[in-house]
């Protein structure tokens, strides 16, 4: 008789390779060695007419004459079959992919693989058999190598396990199926457990590597502890971790390694256990008075004995290294780093390092015309230096953390020693080739880290329109069945994070966009608007709903305030040209990604900490607009401006690069601020940063106009409560605001200058007479005379008023709700029906009537009428 069995506690890796080996083997029979993971209790419910298994009551051993294992081959994990297999009469052949086991079988034939699926190894063999696999053999064999290699993310995956998982689906395999028993969820036990390893994390840095240990102790065992681990892998993002946990005299240790030089294997076969470099565990026996803690310090000094770390900083670093003064022009940088080949420099002052100035730099002051500069004044002063003991990880690391070209290298007095680059780096790595191939930003120095980081927004999501989101869920079926990804970016995704409304609808993709939106068009009916110069396209909907489609970018400005030149990029790429972190986040719409917050740049945390981030040191040099756009959002969400990000503000004001900003620009970005939700914290920041003589350099901003400001808002809101509704332009109250104290021919010249209609220039002018207007109106005792001076008024020179004097709130509300509506129902026909000729003084008649009705002397057409016959035998008609 034969039979085949796997390890206790089944998972999908071993039941796969169990029916993968009975079809290598088909006279033998598959017998489970003891328990299921819950998962695979939940498969077998439904599909156990479809995989005939026994269990141990089942088989008489006596009669067993050959043992396929699969997936182990320790004998004490096979349950009740472990004296069996021992036995020198017994056959046993072994399938595993865990390649330093201790404790292994004798004389059994080996069939190890270096893989991370032990179903991968059997499903090569049934390949080169050409025995035929069912879709739901396909599938089952596809969950066994997605559990055990994490969906080919696990460290362990190898290309052989890939390559099987691309033949399994041509065979038919049911991702669907995949998906719903691929399950890492945890039970109450497992979240009790997670949560004490978490409370119980202690960290520390060995040799450059970040390594953690998770340990709690458990009244009884808890199963699939590795899948903890896991988790714990995902969630901090280390080099190493290793979970220690203690249940009565035993101990489970579980190490999971992400780098070459922290193999846990090695690590862990100190205390009898094994696995794979990346992957290992042990269960050890130890006395009960021995504390926990005691046995994690004494894994602790095993680990950092048995780090190896690939070279260190000083092994790849070069020296000398070329220094420039912080007073060195750009032109003279330049020149040494063409003369010597580098691509950055360190600056030093009376031997100290005080900055490095990178080739990017030097590039992008070039096209600004800005050589003469002193190198001071763009250098970057937030210098990373290391030490010459410096793990080549730690290199890898800074470089990545920082996004920084070069490290100057010290000793332990703080001597610079010497440097290491992005290129020695990627030379060691990957060899020159490679490292040609790598191409650096265009944008200037970066201020952000740059690392991928996704989120999980369902909850803002539910925040969306039903009829918006079943426009982006219609957009992603297209982009998957086109093979492009997919995402929204821009302004909705920064308002639904903040949880505001927003149709401000952007997306980006990755690959042809305007192919994309002519597809779109179609599906929805849109009208179709391409630029093709900027790969871009707008779709017109009939719900008042416009998308806006662009092919993710990367764009270079050859000088201040120009137009970009475009080339295709990456969705990062697209991302890193934009403005402020706040607005360089992204929402994945592709179906198996739909809804997740893509973030390279920690917008995130600004958006949350209320942080405004410039991404790079020359965006407010390629678009100087960015400063007001910048102040906007500052205004609006009440954000502030990060030091580096102020400070950039600051010289980019005082290097006049606004004068390179058209006045239709410039204008156009100040009607926005005051526009928005908060315009006096605008008009303050404008004055903080010293903007507003770019508009006139003698407009003033003191404390009488902030006051009056203050009341313009609470005039605003106060005309919400009238009993009727206007519109009027909320910006040109408070550039009337602006330009008050300016005398009349400077208003001219302003409107000329930016280009403002002749009805702006009128409200504008109006500031020179709003004194006048209020005075005459505080002592105007009646409605006709407070009809006749605000009836000549516009609304907004009408708000202005009232926030000049509050105390006419009662006259202008009397005038906004009736008086402006009172008309006579006399005319000219009545005069002449009394026998006289037209003549001009028929309007001076109506005028008298008007101001009668106003004061409430004539009410009807009757009571009018004879006061126009009474005015008129009076005065007569000329």
């Amino acid at each position: 008789m034969e039979i085949i069995i796997s390890h206790q506690r089944t998972d999908f890796d071993g039941l796969a390779a169990m029916v993968a080996a009975q079809k290598i083997y088909p006279q033998a029979e598959m017998v489970f060695a003891g328990g299921l993971t819950n998962n695979v209790k939940e498969f077998m419910s439904l599909y156990k007419n479809r995989i005939p298994i026994k269990y141990p009551s089942e088989i008489d051993q006596s009669q067993v004459e050959k043992v396929i294992i699969v997936d182990t081959r320790v004998a004490f994990r096979l349950g009740s079959f472990s004296d069996l297999v021992e036995q020198d009469e017994v056959e046993v052949i072994v399938y595993d992919h865990h390649m330093n086991r201790q404790n292994c079988l004798q004389d059994a034939t080996e069939t190890i693989e270096p893989v991370g699926a032990t179903t991968t190894i059997l499903v090569e063999q049934l390949n080169e058999m050409k025995v035929e696999v069912t879709s739901f053999e396909a599938t089952l064999f596809a969950l066994g190598i997605y559990e055990d290699t994490g969906c080919l993310i696990f460290s362990s995956t190898t290309a052989r396990d890939a390559k099987i998982v691309s033949y399994l689906l041509e065979l038919g395999a049911n991702l669907g199926i995949v998906e719903k028993y691929i399950d890492y969820s945890l039970n109450r036990q497992q979240q009790q457990l997670f949560n004490k390893l978490l409370d119980a994390g202690y960290k520390v840095t060995s040799k450059g590597f970040k390594i953690s240990f998770f340990q709690a102790e458990v009244e009884e065992y808890i199963p699939d502890i590795a899948l903890l681990a896991h988790k714990l892998d995902e969630l901090h993002n280390l080099d190493a971790l290793f979970v220690l946990v203690k249940s009565g005299n035993k101990v489970l240790i579980i190490g999971r390694s992400n780098h070459d030089s922290i193999n846990v294997a090695q690590i862990l076969n100190y205390f009898g256990g094994g696995g794979h470099a990346r992957a290992a565990a042990a269960t050890i026996e130890r006395n009960k008075a021995q504390e926990l803690i005691e046995l994690q310090q004494e894994l602790l000094q095993v680990v950092r004995e048995n780090i190896t770390p690939d070279a260190l900083a000083k092994d790849i670093m070069s020296s000398p290294v070329k220094s420039v003064a912080p007073d060195t022009s750009m032109e003279e940088a330049d020149e040494l780093m063409l003369r010597y080949g580098h691509s950055g420099l360190v600056v030093e002052e009376d031997k100290e390092l005080v900055g490095i100035i990178s080739r990017r730099d030097i590039d992008k002051v070039r096209n600004h015309d800005l050589l003469h500069a002193p190198v001071k004044g763009y250098m970057s002063t937030d210098v990373v230096t290391i030490e010459a003991e410096t793990s080549l990880k730690e290199v890898q690391d800074l470089i990545v953390q920082h996004d920084i070209g070069r490290l100057p290298v010290t000793d332990q007095q703080g001597k610079l020693v010497g440097i290491i680059t992005r290129s020695d780096l990627l030379k060691l790595l990957y060899g020159t080739d490679d490292y040609i191939k790598n191409r650096q930003n265009l944008y200037g120095r970066s201020l952000v880290e740059v690392q991928e980081k996704r989120y999980n927004i369902d909850q803002k999501l539910g925040l969306v329109e039903e009829r918006i989101m079943e426009l982006l869920k219609s957009a992603a079926q297209l982009a998957d069945l086109l093979d492009v990804d997919l995402y929204l970016v821009g302004g909705f995704v920064r308002d639904l994070l903040l949880e505001k409304r927003s149709l401000d609808l952007d997306l980006v993709v990755e690959g042809d966009g305007i192919k994309f939106a002519r597809k779109l068009a179609q599906k929805l009916n849109g009208a179709l608007n391409v630029h093709h110069d900027f790969g871009t396209a707008t779709i017109s909907l009939d719900n008042n709903l416009n998308l806006d489609i662009a092919t993710t970018r990367v764009e270079y400005y050859s000088d201040i305030a120009s137009l970009p030149e475009i080339e295709l990029g990456s969705i990062q790429q697209d991302l890193f040209r934009r403005d402020f972190t706040i607005n360089a986040l992204a929402i994945q719409l592709n179906q198996e990604s739909f809804g997740q917050l893509v973030d390279f740049f920690d917008g995130k945390v600004d958006l949350e900490e209320g942080i405004i981030r410039l991404l790079h040191n020359f965006s407010l040099h390629d678009d100087p607009t960015r400063i007001f756009r910048g102040l906007r959002f500052a205004s609006r969400y009440q954000y502030r401006f990060e030091a580096e990000t102020e400070k950039l503000i600051k010289q980019a004001v005082d290097l006049n690069v606004v004068d390179k900003l058209s006045n239709n620009r410039l204008i156009s970005e100040v009607k926005k601020g005051l526009n928005d939700t908060h315009p006096l914290s605008f008009i303050k920041l404008l004055v903080k940063y010293d903007l507003l003589g770019y508009l006139s350099n003698n407009i003033e901003w003191n404390r009488a106009k902030e006051e009056v400001a203050n009341n313009l808002a609470k005039i605003m809101e106060w005309s919400n409560s009238l009993s009727i509704t206007f519109n009027f332009d909320k910006w040109l109250l408070y550039f009337a605001l602006l330009v008050t104290g300016l005398e009349k021919k400077e208003i001219e010249n302003l409107a000329t200058d930016f280009n403002l209609s002749s009805d702006c220039l009128e409200r504008l002018l109006f500031t020179l007479e709003v004194e006048q207007v209020v005075e005459q109106l505080l002592v105007a005792e009646s409605n006709s005379v407070i009809y006749t001076l605000l009836s000549q008024l516009t609304i907004e020179d009408i708000l202005l008023v009232l926030a000049r004097e509050s105390k006419l709130k009662e006259k202008v509300k009397l005038y906004l709700e009736k008086l402006q509506w009172i008309d006579i129902e006399v005319s000219g026909e009545d005069i002449i029906d009394l026998g006289y000729r037209p003549a001009p003084s028929f309007k001076k008649a109506l005028k008298k009537i008007k101001k009668a009705k106003l004061d409430g002397q004539v009410e009807d057409y009757q009571e009018e009428l004879q006061l126009l016959e009474e005015y008129i035998e009076k005065k007569g008609v000329e």
